[in-house]
């Protein structure tokens, strides 16, 4: 896709010939709906969101230059076969030295983004914060178990501890899920909830919780948002989080240990506006700019 733009990709941010080694951040592609349940598109989103990229500045909404920052993308991997080819995105997540951004396809793909975050993390706690819908903690689901309704059961089974695990934004759930919702470890802070005490007493929460671990990963399903802000996802379901929500919430995180972003299930096609695209680069670029405050603040120090 060629849109033309007023900066370069990702808000100039794109510095051609870095590898992973040298660049702060490092980009990729999963352009894979197959798992998807319901309505399908996510597979069009890395395409999609890197050509809108092109229309951002190299700041953050607090003015904090991000042009100190370095992004180098890697390119799309292909997934023909989800058990196959999750395996080699796994393995290649295992491998950087840097901070991953993960571009969806639906909410399966995190599948091996988890476990190699997982991996890459050996021996130590990695937190995840969980911002979507759905829990995604089933078992199996229309026959699979590596289903974007599965994705968070694997990831428990990866190793990542239930108490480090913050799940922001639930509105809807399934029967298999309620045991481990119920009953488990989970840290579960529903849309509901949010509603009623506010996302700033949340994300203080999120962050007392999480502040002892040594890497954070943020796993963003982009229906978290209400279909109000982002109607181009496959199950959109009213009742969820605003935009300034999870913006207080990503920004409490600022100064914990974040290691890794992916943001999925935005379907370009169920959206002619693209809003649900910006909804994403919006998160995507203040990520970016939490790990360049932090930057700018270190320096300060």
């Amino acid at each position: 896709m060629t849109i033309e733009g007023t900066h370069g990709h990702w808000g100039d941010l794109l510095k051609a010939g870095l590898t992973p080694q040298e660049a702060d951040f490092t980009v990729f592609g999963v352009p894979f709906d197959g798992l998807a349940s319901a309505r399908q598109g996510a597979a069009q989103a890395p395409a999609s969101i890197r050509a809108w990229s092109r229309h951002l500045t190299p700041f953050s909404e607090d003015r904090t230059r991000l042009s100190t920052m370095s992004l180098c993308d890697i390119g799309d991997f292909s997934v023909q076969c989800p058990e196959v080819d999750f395996e080699i995105i796994r393995a290649r997540v295992a491998a950087l030295p840097n901070i991953p951004i993960a571009l969806g396809g639906d909410h399966s793909i995190s599948i091996p983004v988890l476990q190699g975050q997982r991996q890459r993390f050996a021996g130590k706690r990695l937190g995840l914060v969980w911002v979507d819908a759905h829990p995604d903690l089933c078992d199996e689901f229309d026959g699979s178990r590596l289903s974007h309704a599965c994705v968070l059961r694997r990831a428990l089974e990866a190793g990542i501890e239930q108490s480090d695990v913050c799940l922001v934004g639930l509105r809807s759930w399934e029967e298999q899920e309620l045991d481990l919702v119920e009953n488990g470890r989970l840290n579960i802070y529903a849309a509901e909830q949010v509603a009623e005490r506010g996302m700033k007493w949340v994300a203080n929460d999120v962050r007392r919780l999480l502040t002892k671990c040594d890497a954070i990963h943020i796993s963003f399903d982009i229906d978290a948002l209400d279909p109000s802000a982002a109607p181009g996802t496959g199950i959109p379901d009213f009742g969820g989080l605003t935009m300034r929500e999870a913006l207080i919430l990503l920004k409490s995180l600022q100064g914990l240990k974040l290691a890794g972003l992916d943001v999925v299930e935005v379907a370009p096609p169920l959206d002619a506006s693209n809003a649900t695209v910006f909804a994403a680069l919006k998160i995507i670029m203040e990520f970016i700019g939490l790990i360049a405050r932090e930057k700018q603040l270190k320096g300060n120090r």
